[in-house]
C-alpha cells in the first residue's frame, strides 16, 4: 500500500505542476488569442486549475498517509521537511485562493484579475518547486 501511496503521490505532483505550466502558457496565449478563443483558451486554464487543486487534496492525503506508514508519525523529522511542509502550505494556499478567484469570476475585472492570477501561479509553482527540493532533502540519505 506504501508503495501505492508513493506512486499516486509522485503521479500527482507531476500533474500539479505540468497543470499549472501548461495553464501559465494558456494565458500567455490567450492575451493575443482572437477574441472568440479566449473563452475557450480560459475554460482550458479553469479545467487545468481544478484538476490541479484535486492533485493537491491527494497530495495531502497520500503525504499524511505515507509520514504514518513509513516514518510512524510526526516525531523525529528534520528541519528539511518542516520547510517543505512550509511550501506546501503556500502552495495549497495558493491553489485555493485561485480556486476562490475562478469560481467568483464573474464578480471581477478581467483587466485586473490576469495579473493577479499570473502572481498566485507564479507562487504556486515556486511553492511546488521548494517542497520538491525540500523534499529530496529531507527524505535523502
Amino acid at each position: 500500500m506504501l508503495i501505492l501511496a508513493k506512486i499516486i503521490h509522485f503521479l500527482c505532483f507531476s500533474v500539479g505542476i505540468g497543470g499549472g505550466a501548461a495553464a501559465a502558457l494558456i494565458g500567455i496565449r490567450a492575451k493575443g488569442a482572437p477574441r472568440d478563443a479566449v473563452p475557450v483558451l480560459r475554460g482550458v486554464q479553469k479545467t487545468l486549475g481544478r484538476i490541479a487543486f484535486g492533485a493537491i487534496v491527494l497530495l495531502w492525503l497520500t503525504g499524511v498517509y505515507m509520514i504514518y506508514a513509513d516514518k510512524g508519525g510526526w516525531a523525529g523529522l528534520g528541519t528539511a521537511f518542516w520547510l517543505k511542509m512550509l511550501a506546501v502550505v503556500v502552495l495549497t494556499a495558493a491553489s485555493l485562493t485561485a480556486q476562490y478567484f475562478t469560481l467568483t469570476a464573474s464578480r471581477r475585472d478581467p483587466a485586473r484579475m490576469g495579473p493577479v492570477m499570473a502572481k498566485i501561479g507564479m507562487t504556486a509553482t515556486g511553492s511546488a518547486v521548494a517542497a520538491l527540493i525540500l523534499a529530496i532533502a529531507a527524505f535523502s540519505g
